[in-house]
Order: C-alpha cells, then sequence, then structure tokens
C-alpha cells in the first residue's frame, strides 16, 4: 500500500565519507589530513574513502578502515575511515599530540559528546587501529612494515566498549559515545 502524501518520510539525510590520512614519526608523534566530501548515491563508502585518499583500485600497500560514524548538527551522518599510511606524506598534516584524550557525555541517556572535536575523532580512530592491530592479522600484517607506529600503537590504552569504565578509572580512557567499539 502507497504512503499518503503527509505519510512520505524524509528524504534520507546527507552522508559524507571522511578520510583521516595518518602518518607517524617516532620523535613528533602522530599526524593527520583530514579529507571529506559527500557520499554518492550509487557510490559505496569504502570506495568513496579510498578515492577520496587517491588510493588506486589495486593499491595494496594502503590500509583504509571505517573507524567510525557521527551524527551532524543538521541531520546528517559522516562516516570516518583511517587511511594508513598517508599517501602524499610532503602535505602539511595536523599534529596528534594526545591520542589518548576521549570525548564523552557526561549524560547517559544523551550518548553524543557536547564537546566533540575533529581531534577527538582522530584519536578514537588511531585507537581503533591500535586494538586492530592486536586483533586482525590482516591489518597486524600491513603495520609490521612500520615498527614505529607499532611501537606507538601497542603504548596506548586500548579498550572495548564493555571496558569503558576500567579503562576510564585506570587510564584516562574510554571509547566515545556515539562512535563504534574499536
Amino acid at each position: 500500500m502507497p504512503l499518503a502524501p503527509h505519510e512520505v518520510p524524509d528524504p534520507s539525510p546527507p552522508v559524507a565519507v571522511e578520510a583521516l590520512l595518518l602518518r607517524h614519526d617516532p620523535t613528533e608523534g602522530f599526524a593527520y589530513r583530514r579529507l571529506i566530501t559527500a557520499l554518492g548515491r550509487s557510490a559505496g563508502p569504502d570506495r568513496t574513502a579510498r578515492r577520496l585518499a587517491r588510493l588506486g583500485e589495486h593499491d595494496e600497500l594502503h590500509m583504509a578502515h571505517s573507524t567510525s560514524w557521527r551524527a551532524t548538527r543538521d541531520g546528517g551522518i559522516v562516516l570516518t575511515y583511517l587511511v594508513h599510511p598517508d599517501p602524499d606524506p610532503d602535505r602539511p598534516a595536523i599534529p596528534l599530540p594526545e591520542p589518548h584524550v576521549i570525548a564523552r557525555s557526561p549524560r547517559p541517556g544523551h550518548p553524543a559528546p557536547p564537546d566533540l572535536e575533529i581531534g577527538h575523532v582522530v584519536a578514537h580512530a588511531v585507537r581503533h587501529l591500535a586494538f586492530l592491530e592486536g586483533a586482525d592479522p590482516a591489518v597486524a600484517a600491513h603495520l609490521a612494515t612500520w615498527p614505529d607506529i607499532v611501537h606507538a600503537l601497542r603504548s596506548l590504552p586500548v579498550a572495548t566498549a564493555g571496558e569503558v569504565h576500567y579503562a576510564c578509572s585506570s587510564h584516562h580512557s574510554a571509547i566515545p559515545a556515539g562512535h563504534s567499539a574499536p
């Protein structure tokens, strides 16, 4: 049965794909570049993230992994991907001095952190990568050729969603509310 004109649902909210291009220097620490584009109607988010980072279809030297999603103030959705290594390391990047800092909501019934900033999203993506380095053989194999980043990732506190309370009290770490657990 078709919907009456007043019953037609609102059009889908806009969806954006964000690629965080990660690099690491043993002296300087983590840094990133952020690229973002609208998700086209006929494009999948994985393909869009790879295209945004300028990775070829058969590029196996770079890793692209979905790390989180978040709602925007205007009702849209942002799908976040971490890309490693940054395919254009000569471009300026933004330092991530504290990958352990986490945004969270003080109100359990309102999971979106009121002060969420892009640095929190990047820090979450880096901690997600740290989790994957120990849990996903394909990611671990990719990162094995980058011993400095493996060392840096292993120094981060890693917690899954069920361990957030313990991570908060012992490592000052948690998963941002409204984000997927690593």
